[in-house]
């Protein structure tokens, strides 16, 4: 007799079609922020004056905000990084 070669069989075989979507509630909360982040940088388009050390700098508003975030989300993810690893 023939030796039976499937070692795989997961939930795949048995796909009826009401499996998860793969959006995570995290993942919801995540983009309404996201929107509403996106849409405060746009409502806000005054210039502001930024006084850097000894330089005294004028940027629209929406600009210094848009990096404020950038730089934020990027320390969150080099510092969430390191826990994952550790």
């Amino acid at each position: 007799m023939a030796k039976d070669d499937r070692r795989w069989v997961g939930d795949a075989a048995h796909d009826d079609g009401e499996g998860k979507s793969g959006v995570t509630p995290k993942q919801v909360v995540a983009a309404i922020i996201g929107l509403a982040l996106v849409v405060f940088v746009l409502q806000n388009t005054d210039s502001t004056s930024i006084t850097l050390l000894v330089f005294d700098l004028t940027f629209p508003l929406w600009l210094v905000l848009a990096a404020t975030i950038a730089l934020s989300v990027g320390v969150g993810y080099l510092l969430g990084s390191r826990r994952r690893k550790g």
